[in-house]
């Protein structure tokens, strides 16, 4: 029977690479979540969450109590809203948006108030302007009526 000495240096050296490459990763993210959520709120990004605020409320929108909920939802960029506003998919959800509120059998398109895409128009207008026709190619054929009391 051959009865050599096991050599334990190869596995505690295992474990000290494992764990620097575990500090790295973990210091790389916290980095990189700091970085991610200071990145909306900045000086542009405020300057045109009070602009769109002064444009809801020229159009008589309602507008959201704390002007932070603009800034980080919208960015500097227009995030989500400015990514590609007029596609299929933007159209079909907007589309589907503009029903009775029927869940099955009785669901059917309305006619909606402007009001329902002024709000998208604004945001577009403030963020992406260079978006704002093609959405209005896209939705201005949509039957408006003014529906929406207030």
């Amino acid at each position: 029977m051959n009865s050599q000495p096991v050599d334990p240096a190869p596995d505690r050296e295992s474990r000290v690479i494992y764990w620097i490459v575990g500090g790295v990763v973990l210091t790389l993210l916290v980095i990189g979540l700091i970085a991610y959520s200071g990145e909306k709120e900045t000086r542009e990004a405020q300057e045109k969450a009070q602009q769109l605020t002064q444009e809801f409320e020229q159009a008589g929108l309602p507008v959201p109590a704390d002007q932070d909920i603009i800034v980080r939802s919208l960015g500097s960029d227009g995030g989500a809203v400015c990514e590609n506003p007029a596609n299929a998919l933007g159209r079909a959800i907007l589309n589907d948006q503009l029903t009775n509120g029927a869940n099955f059998v009785g669901r059917r398109p309305i006619i909606a108030d402007r009001q329902v895409v002024q709000g998208e128009l604004l945001i577009l207008q403030t963020y992406c302007p260079d978006e704002l026709q093609e959405f209005r190619d896209k939705f201005d054929d949509l039957d408006y009526d003014d529906v929406v009391k207030g």
